[in-house]
């Protein structure tokens, strides 16, 4: 699959989420923050949310992969 460049267009349909996530971030850091410990600090969230995720089961296997309650 040849992946063909990001358009400024995508940049703005998106952009909204991103920047969502970065200002609370920074608001969190305060003023002081740098940019790279912003994007950091967003990388480490994720993977405690995506962890809390699994632990609260809200995602996980889709369609013939189940596993139900009873099958535990």
């Amino acid at each position: 699959m040849v992946m063909k460049p990001i358009t400024v267009e995508e940049y703005q349909e998106y952009s909204g989420e991103f920047f969502d996530k970065y200002f609370f971030v920074a608001k969190e850091l305060g003023e002081s923050a740098r940019a790279e410990d912003i994007l950091k600090i967003m990388e480490a969230l994720s993977a405690v949310v995506m962890l809390k995720r699994k632990e609260n089961k809200t995602s996980g296997p889709i369609g013939f992969n189940k596993v139900t309650e009873e099958e535990d």
